[in-house]
């Protein structure tokens, strides 16, 4: 049976047999309580002019309306395993789930996401930087606001609605997200591809937004995996991707085109170009970024526990892929 906390009449009970000379174990029996029960609202609520009950249930009564985040953030030890963390760039789902495997038997060390999302957001409110760790560096949660589709300048696309609905269930490996990171200015920027079911990430340095540069950079990033591997690619409506044609024959596979501003629809490779901002923020000139910087960003963020893979990493869940299709 669920635990329920003391009401009134219960305090009222517990206050005239104290009065009277009872034992907690006395009062517990009547009650239905556990002994430790009692004595606990004895201890918590007595003051120095003894235990009364109108006084204990509006401190219960306090003590409930108190934001709970505050009270997990008053732990030390909670505290500081959170802030630890936050530094390594986990995400709040992340530390939560870790807390939960590392201290299997410490009930105070829990804490939900949106717990520490709160600390992050007050931390931020009173001008701190705790936010800056977050994948999207917001100091705020942001209102999404849909967008009416645009007509699309890529030709031939095959739009998302003729997608397969396995690639939507992720149940397979093989099916691809793709877009790029740039940089004002015409100054290069990133050709980034994205696994859907392990989140396995492929980036390479393009020199500018021309198909034909994005092109020759995705056959280079996909060269190297098994056309098992290489089922679909979906791709947003940029005129980056207009030699999606030559992709397709290259690796056999199918291309598919999101709705226009609806990024969501290929939510795993946005997620992954906003956690790669972390490391090359906006106005970053790639022409000045080594190959070496990419591959070390790149095997972080694949190495990063992920929820959506019971807390493996992408590397990890890839590499099984792969060894099972080399394997075939």
């Amino acid at each position: 049976m669920p635990y329920q906390h003391l009401n009134a009449a219960e305090r009222q009970v517990i206050q005239r047999a104290r009065e009277a000379g009872e034992s907690f174990p006395s009062i517990a029996k009547t009650l239905g309580r556990s002994p430790s029960t009692v004595s606990r609202e004895w201890r918590r609520n007595r003051r120095s002019r003894g235990y009364e009950a109108g006084d204990a249930q509006r401190q219960a009564d306090a003590r409930a309306r108190a934001p709970r985040h505050q009270m997990r953030y008053d732990n030390r030890h909670l505290r500081s395993a959170v802030l630890s963390d936050l530094a390594r760039e986990w995400s709040p789902e992340t530390i939560s789930a870790r807390l939960r495997l590392d201290f299997p038997k410490a009930a105070d060390m829990r804490v939900s996401p949106e717990t520490i999302y709160q600390w992050v957001y007050r931390d931020a409110a009173r001008g701190g930087l705790l936010h800056r760790h977050l994948w999207q560096r917001r100091p705020r949660r942001r209102a999404r606001r849909d967008r009416l589709p645009v007509h699309s300048r890529i030709a031939n696309r095959i739009d998302i609605s003729e997608r397969p609905e396995i690639v939507g269930q992720r149940t397979r490996i093989g099916d691809w997200e793709g877009d790029m990171v740039v940089s004002c200015k015409n100054r290069g920027g990133l050709v980034t591809h994205v696994e859907r079911a392990t989140r396995f990430l492929v980036a390479g340095r393009a020199k500018n937004k021309q198909a034909a540069t994005f092109t020759a950079v995705t056959q280079q990033l996909l060269g190297w995996v098994p056309k098992s591997l290489c089922r679909t690619l979906t791709l947003d409506n940029g005129t980056e991707n207009a030699g999606h044609e030559i992709i397709a024959r290259d690796k056999g596979m199918a291309v598919y085109f999101a709705h226009p501003h609806s990024p969501w629809q290929r939510g795993s490779n946005e997620q992954v170009n906003g956690l790669i901002r972390r490391y090359f923020p906006k106005g970053t000139d790639f022409r000045k970024v080594t190959d070496a910087q990419v591959e070390e960003v790149v095997m972080k963020i694949n190495q990063r526990p992920r929820k959506c893979l019971h807390y493996q990493s992408p590397y990890d869940a890839f590499a099984e892929a792969l060894r099972r299709a080399l394997a075939t």
